[in-house]
């Protein structure tokens, strides 16, 4: 049997390989901007102009050119081929490709994986079944209560397991699924030679992936009895540290500005009850690194926003250091004595949470804020003491600008000079032997960057780069585009490949996204092409209006090239002593209606 690699386990090992990490095991990267910086390895440079994108999953030489996927990296500074860098970076998460992997052995497994998911999503439904029957009516009445409607309900798919040991397993059972594959499942449980449900009496959540599949649930009590929360087991399919509550939905709304995280799965579910569709949950517990580079895949920006209670704000403390790690500009939300996300909504309405939510701290004033509470500042002793600790944060706000708004805060606060403590944050950067990137580095970085983005380029060219860039982030963007050109074919190839990969994509259940777009392009030149296409960052108030006028644009350049070519035809007619009369006539109506629709769409252009 041949040997291969197939496409689900390679976009798997893709998935697991967040660019950052990796890059990050070669190079010591700066975090600027939406992304990270650092010396390019590719060429000689004193001023760092690599630049790694943790939402594409890409990253570009702004000096060289070189540019690509995580494969395409360690392709390039490993100098091997595609399958070992695919085999490399498989091993590196364990995911370990057998010299005799072949087309029978994936078949296999992806097989039970299938089963596995789709136990899954048979569990989902008869737990949402069951909530809605009269056996769910307590349940339902408990969640009513909480402010949910039916809507909202369905849309998690939120469900009940009833009383009893063996209702979930005999339904499963009955459709023909193994009782081993159940308890691989973890929907339920083998103990001392017994086999029954996880879960009972519990309100159910469905735990769904980025992807789109069911991978486990949560379920929850309606009393005060313990434990309050139960995660399913993990699986092969199922690893809470690598999964949020409420991603799948969140990330149909791309480009997201940010993503606000919340604590569980109720949090998230009230909010999404009051429009806030960008919100996500850990699974109880911390959170983790793969979490956070989730969140950073899918926004730039993290809004913490935890319980207001003692335990919420160390959480909040833990959850700054991953998200901050992981490359995201972290804010947090402070609500009101001690409470909940939840309870503020109900108790104080929509408004007055939008205006939290817009007064967010940044990450080093709440840090500042959390400290300040362990000192007296009403004494000499304690001043110095907030001071001295204050300025071990500040040692690491790289950006020298934000660095000196808080000094003049501390400055305020403690009464001490600004200069006595830029001093002491200067003794702790040396003591550590920290350095950061040079101002004019950085200034240098943003004159390429804007020298490349202006670059000019025909109208047609501009209006087709700023669909594929938005197309290549969002499913339904991407849907509609492809309904709304039609049998447009988009003038460059490079462009035209990359609809076709988007189109190919769209037909599998695969995530759409920029990174995923890369799995399918091998050649060295056009991955240099994609990535300076998708480099290119376009303005808009309102992107509904931006698709319009890029459709309309590149309507308008097919109506004039249609209209060049009738022309021609009609002067050829006319050229000739004798041609037919009612195919003249009806050419020249053409024109006439194409011309009308130019000048439609000229108007609509110009506003």
């Amino acid at each position: 049997m041949a040997k291969f690699i197939p496409e689900d386990f390679i976009e798997e090992v893709r998935m697991q390989n967040d660019i950052v990490d990796v890059v990050s095991e070669y190079l010591v990267l700066k975090p600027s901007g939406k992304g990270f910086f650092a010396l390019c390895p590719f060429h000689s440079e004193k001023t760092a102009s690599f630049h790694v994108y943790p939402e594409k999953q890409i990253y570009h030489c702004f000096g060289c050119g070189i540019g690509g996927n995580v494969f395409s990296f360690i392709m390039a500074i490993e100098n091997i081929g595609f399958v070992d860098a695919v085999k490399m970076l498989a091993e590196r998460v364990g995911l370990h490709i057998p010299e005799t992997y072949d087309s029978s052995k994936y078949d296999e497994i992806r097989a039970y994986n299938e089963n596995l998911y789709n136990i899954n999503t048979q569990a989902a439904r008869y737990y949402h079944k069951i909530l809605m029957s009269k056996e769910g009516q307590s349940a339902l009445k408990y969640l009513k209560s909480r402010g949910l409607d039916m809507r909202t309900i369905k849309v998690f798919g939120l469900g009940f397991a009833p009383e009893g040991w063996d209702n979930i397993k005999n339904h499963l059972i009955a459709q023909g699924f193994e009782e081993e594959l159940l308890i691989e499942s973890g929907i339920i449980v083998e103990k001392d030679g017994n086999v029954y449900d996880r879960f009972r009496n519990r309100i159910m959540f469905p735990i769904i992936n980025q992807s789109g599949y069911v991978v486990g649930f949560g379920g929850r009590v309606m009393d005060d009895s313990l434990p309050k929360y139960l995660n399913t087991s993990e699986s092969p399919v199922f690893n809470k540290s690598r999964v949020l509550f409420g991603l799948n939905i969140a990330k149909k709304k791309r480009p997201l500005t940010n993503i606000i995280i919340v604590e569980g799965y109720m949090d998230v579910i009230s909010l999404y009850r009051y429009g806030y569709h960008n919100v996500v949950a850990s699974l109880g517990t911390a959170l983790t690194s793969e979490q956070a580079s989730l969140i950073r895949r899918y926004a730039g920006e993290a809004i913490i926003a935890y319980d207001g209670d003692t335990a919420g704000q160390q959480a909040t403390l833990r959850g700054i250091e991953v998200l901050t790690k992981a490359g995201c500009d972290v804010k947090v939300a402070k609500f009101p004595d001690g409470l909940d996300p939840d309870d503020v909504l109900k108790e104080y309405g929509k408004d007055y949470f939008d205006k939290l939510l817009d007064r967010a701290v940044s990450a080093v004033d709440f840090k500042l804020d959390i400290l300040r509470q362990d000192f007296d500042l009403t004494s000499e002793e304690g001043r110095v003491e907030y001071a001295t600790e204050a300025a071990k944060i500040l040692a690491e706000v790289d950006n020298i600008l934000k660095r000196d708004v808080h000094i003049r805060r501390m400055e305020e606060i403690t009464g001490f000079k600004a200069e006595l403590i830029y001093r002491q944050i200067a003794m702790i950067k040396s003591k550590n032997n920290k350095t950061s990137v040079k101002r004019n580095d950085i200034g240098n970085n943003r004159h390429i960057s804007v020298a490349i983005s202006g670059k000019i380029e025909s109208s047609q060219i501009a209006a087709e780069r700023g669909l594929i860039n938005l197309m290549a982030q969002n499913e339904s963007i991407a849907r509609e585009v492809l309904d709304r050109l039609g049998k447009y074919r988009f003038q460059l190839d490079i462009h035209q490949e990359i609809v076709d990969i988007i189109e190919r994509i769209l037909k599998t259940n695969k995530e759409l996204n920029i990174a995923q777009i890369f799995n399918y392009v091998h050649d060295g030149k056009k991955i240099q092409q994609m990535v300076e296409i998708f480099n290119i960052q376009n303005e808009y108030d309102n992107m509904s209006k931006y698709i319009d006028d890029c459709i309309n644009q590149l309507e308008e350049y097919r109506l004039k090239n249609e209209l060049k070519d009738i022309q021609t035809r009609i002067a050829e007619m006319e050229k000739e002593n004798s041609y037919d009369v009612e195919e003249h006539r009806l050419l020249l109506q053409k024109a006439q209606e194409l011309s009308r629709r130019i000048l439609v769409l000229e108007r609509e252009r110009r506003g």
